[in-house]
């Protein structure tokens, strides 16, 4: 008997775990389009009510992994790197990952960011860079020369796993963030060599973190703050998960560790897409203040990620000497010109 949805559903219904084969098997029967919404609903519940698992995430990526659109990596740079989070945090902060993402290529490290509308926020990064002026929605040909001529490029994931649709109306009727709002930073088609993960919650940080080292990322920081942001924050403690060679280690870092100074959450709050537009916009321009302050940080642990910096000070210190440069307000114009450009 081909293991699928409903079996899944008598494993959980016991309150035990399923492998990760048989929850790949249960999501692929849902990538298929041939599991009725009733079925989709009770097994994303009964995962959420047990509590997923290393081994359900795991299958889970696996499967869409196995379904997603293909990306050519040949003749693309090398080593890459994504600073996509799962968003969920509620906290409508402007978009600090997104501008990390621009920092980052700016100081050297190509990035492939893959990323949706916004979760749970007003401000997603697929909003936030069509306020940019980049266009999300770019043919193929075009990102991949967005990646190669400006060094970073925008993975738009409704195309890259057009099977997700299937799940897309349960996943808006249930009332709780289900196993799918912890996939997209594990299912980036450009498998990133590195990458910066914002989670905003600890069992949900603890899950990524060993579904990366399972799945062999190279290296990664899944990042949680304690002030309730899916950030590296600066107003309380960073709980830092760091994936390297299958392990995962813990370690912290505070405001002192980047020579930063704390910075509250809600000065960060927008009012949607063209206010954090707006304020990613004025950080370019070498605007001081609590949204500079946030990127810095958020860039210095993508630059530790990536090799590029020996600590998270001297990472603020790159940033800060590329964005003052105005590096990376160029760079951010090159990626709208190319991205506009035709195939």
């Amino acid at each position: 008997m081909t293991f699928g949805l409903s079996e899944s559903l008598k494993v959980l219904g016991l309150g035990r775990d399923l492998s990760a084969q048989e929850t790949s098997a249960a999501v692929a029967e849902i990538m298929a389009g041939e599991a009725p919404e009733a079925l989709i609903s009770a097994f994303l519940t009964a995962l959420h009510v047990k509590g997923e698992s290393t081994d359900e995430l795991t299958g889970a990526v696996q499967a869409i992994r196995d379904r997603m659109s293909g990306w050519d990596l040949t003749g693309l740079p090398s080593p890459l790197m994504d600073t996509c989070g799962t968003g969920g945090d509620g906290a409508n902060t402007v978009n600090i990952s997104t501008a990390a993402a621009i920092v980052v290529a700016a100081c050297g490290v190509p990035i492939a960011k893959h990323g949706n509308r916004s979760a749970s926020g007003n401000s997603g990064s697929a909003e936030v860079l069509a306020e940019l002026g980049v266009d999300v929605d770019a043919e193929e040909t075009v990102v991949r020369r967005c990646l190669i001529d400006a060094g970073i490029t925008f993975l738009f994931a409704p195309k890259y796993h057009p099977a997700l649709r299937f799940a897309g109306p349960v996943r808006r009727q249930l009332p709780f963030r289900t196993l799918f709002n912890l996939i997209g930073p594990l299912a980036n088609p450009a498998r990133p060599d590195f990458q910066l993960v914002g989670v905003p919650g600890e069992r949900q940080a603890e899950l990524v973190a060993s579904a990366l080292a399972r799945l062999g990322s190279r290296r990664a920081a899944v990042v949680t703050g304690t002030d309730g942001l899916d950030e590296v924050t600066l107003g309380g403690l960073t709980r830092v998960r760091w994936v390297e060679s299958g392990v995962v280690t813990f370690k912290t870092w505070q405001a002192d560790d980047f020579g930063l100074a704390a910075t509250d959450a809600g000065a960060l709050r927008v009012s949607g897409p063209p206010e954090s537009a707006a304020l990613i916009t004025r950080f370019l321009a070498g605007e001081p203040g609590p949204v500079r302050a946030m990127v810095l940080a958020n860039s210095a642990a993508a630059l530790l990620v990536a090799g590029v910096a020996d600590t998270v000070r001297n990472g603020v210190e790159r940033a800060s000497k590329i964005v003052d440069s105005g590096a990376a307000a160029q760079l951010l114009e090159r990626w709208r010109r190319i991205s506009r450009s035709a195939p």
